[in-house]
């Protein structure tokens, strides 16, 4: 029986890990990429291995670098041939109001939050038709209608997912192409926000809490074989979008 893969980037922490393992779950074998979070990502490949041995592989690359794309190609070629899901899940987040906002700065946000899944797809392009595989990108579910003082990573979410639905047209019908667009899932590890700050962010959310990694997760082993869906920006935020 020839095992099913999937390769993830970003997949140390948060939504990434907590999707990692839902997949290895579902019994895929994975393959995830890291930037800096070293020791996270050796954790997670020793516990998945422990559970089912040579299971979990993990690639470092930075997205700013013009040779990362590349160099996960080959190492990816080094442990299998054929890809049935990639997830682009990687992404910069961080407040540029606009009177200081860098040049920098957009290079950054758009490489990790566009023009990696762009090319990143490109190049895995033979894995997906080996395995006549689909391709999973998270999105942001505020994006596309602007966030304040988040114009140039809004930009990119809002570029992210017009390639979607362009990859979807044009790799069809061989491969699909989807993405999934959080709302409010777990807190942001860099803002120290208040109960009453927190109460007024849920107020926004129509069923009144903050999601879980696993929301996400669930709908993207969803996605993976749900062979007549493709082109779609499916928004996962409890209802943020329709107050």
């Amino acid at each position: 029986m020839t095992n099913k893969f999937i390769f993830l980037t970003g997949g140390a922490k948060r939504i990434g890990k907590v999707t990692c393992e839902a997949f290895h779950r579902e019994g895929f074998d994975v393959i995830f990429h890291y930037n800096r979070s070293v020791a996270e990502a050796e954790e997670i490949q020793s516990k998945l291995n422990e559970i089912r041995e040579d299971s979990c592989f993990i690639v470092q690359a930075d997205f700013n670098s013009a040779d990362s794309i590349k160099k996960l190609q080959d190492s990816i070629s080094k442990i299998t041939n054929r890809l049935d899901v990639l997830i682009n899940n990687a992404s910069s987040f961080y407040p540029t109001p606009i009177e200081e906002a860098t040049y920098d700065e957009w290079s950054d946000l758009l490489s990790t939050n566009a023009t990696a899944p762009l090319f990143l797809t490109q190049a895995l392009l033979p894995f997906l038709k080996n395995a006549k595989g689909s391709v999973i990108n998270i999105s942001d579910t505020l994006a596309p209608s602007g966030i304040k003082n988040f114009s140039l990573y809004s930009g990119a979410k809002s570029a992210l997912e017009g390639i979607t639905k362009s990859l979807a047209k044009e790799l069809a019908p061989e491969i699909r192409v989807n993405a999934i667009s959080p709302g409010a899932i777990l807190w942001p590890e860099d803002e120290d926000l208040s109960d009453d700050q927190k109460k007024q962010r849920l107020s926004k959310v129509a069923l009144g809490r903050i999601g879980k990694p696993e929301d996400i997760s669930s709908l993207a082993v969803f996605l993976s074989c749900a062979n007549y869906i493709t082109g779609q920006v499916i928004k996962v935020d409890g209802g943020r979008s329709v107050i």
